[in-house]
Parts: structure tokens; C-alpha cells; sequence
């Protein structure tokens, strides 16, 4: 008799650890969803917002305005962009009195998770120098743009020309 008990004691505790489990996985799997949906809700109009900082500069002002991009960029992504934008975007900028502005005609997101996610951004842009200023350059692109949350905050972690 007193085997039963120790077995069904046994059973109850492997049952209630099993159900205990599977409660904690649909829990977390509804954190997840719920994450991954407000990913999604935030990042489509942030990437609307924040491309044209970074695309968007005037040979006058562009240290500025670069400036004003970085902030909006992960540590390391910062560094990448802040060693080309010295290297090439600023002197080509000044040299040949480059004013660009972009416009977003287009988002949609491509992936997302709770701390991560990638959107795709279609830019329109507008480009002159003092040799055409009469006729600037017009072209669109298509962006990927991977973002990676860092103390609660959505940042630029890459951008890729697709």
C-alpha cells in the first residue's frame, strides 16, 4: 500500500511539473508573439522617419547633419559610417558642393523579434552639385535596414542596398 502512495505521489509530481512546463511555454511563446508585433508596429515608421537623417545633407552642413545620423546608429554600425562619412562623404560632399535629399516612398517590414528585426525602406533621392544644380540627379533605391534594440531603444545596426 504504502508503494501506491509513493508511486502516485511520484506521477502527480511528474504531472505537475509537465503541465507547470507546458504553461510556461505558451506563456513565453505569447511574450514572443506579442514582442515580435509591437517589433513590427514600431519599426515600419521609424524607419520612415529616421533614413532621411541619414541621406539627407547639404555640402554647408554636412558634418551636422551626420552628426544628427550617428546618434541613431548601433556602436559599432556608428563606427563604420562615421570612418566612410570622413573618408568619402564629407570631402566629396564639400568638394563638389553635394546638397542630397531623400524622401521614404515606401516601408515594409521584413522580419522582427523582440530585440531585432529588418525593415524595407524605398527612398527616392535628389541630388546636386555646383556643376548641375540646374539638373539634379534623381534616383530610388531599395534598403535593407536591420535594427537592434540596445537599452530599450530601436538603433541602426545596418543598411544594406538590395
Amino acid at each position: 500500500m504504502r508503494w501506491i502512495l509513493s508511486v502516485l505521489a511520484g506521477v502527480l509530481a511528474v504531472g505537475f511539473v509537465s503541465l507547470a512546463a507546458v504553461g510556461g511555454g505558451l506563456y513565453w511563446q505569447r511574450v514572443e508573439t506579442r514582442s515580435e508585433q509591437a517589433a513590427r508596429d514600431e519599426l515600419g515608421p521609424l524607419a520612415q522617419q529616421q533614413i532621411p537623417t541619414v541621406f539627407t545633407y547639404d555640402y554647408k552642413t554636412v558634418e551636422r547633419s551626420l552628426t544628427d545620423a550617428y546618434r541613431l546608429l548601433t556602436p559599432d554600425y556608428r563606427r563604420e559610417f562615421e570612418n566612410r562619412a570622413n573618408a568619402d562623404i564629407i570631402p566629396q560632399a564639400r568638394a563638389r558642393e553635394l546638397v542630397s535629399q531623400a524622401n521614404v516612398v515606401g516601408v515594409g517590414v521584413m522580419d522582427a523579434q523582440r530585440d531585432s528585426g529588418a525593415v524595407m525602406v524605398y527612398i527616392n533621392r535628389t541630388v546636386s552639385e555646383k556643376t548641375n544644380r540646374d539638373q539634379p540627379i534623381y534616383d530610388g533605391a531599395r534598403l535593407r535596414v536591420e535594427y537592434k534594440r540596445i537599452d530599450g531603444k530601436w538603433l541602426i545596426n545596418y543598411i544594406t542596398p538590395i
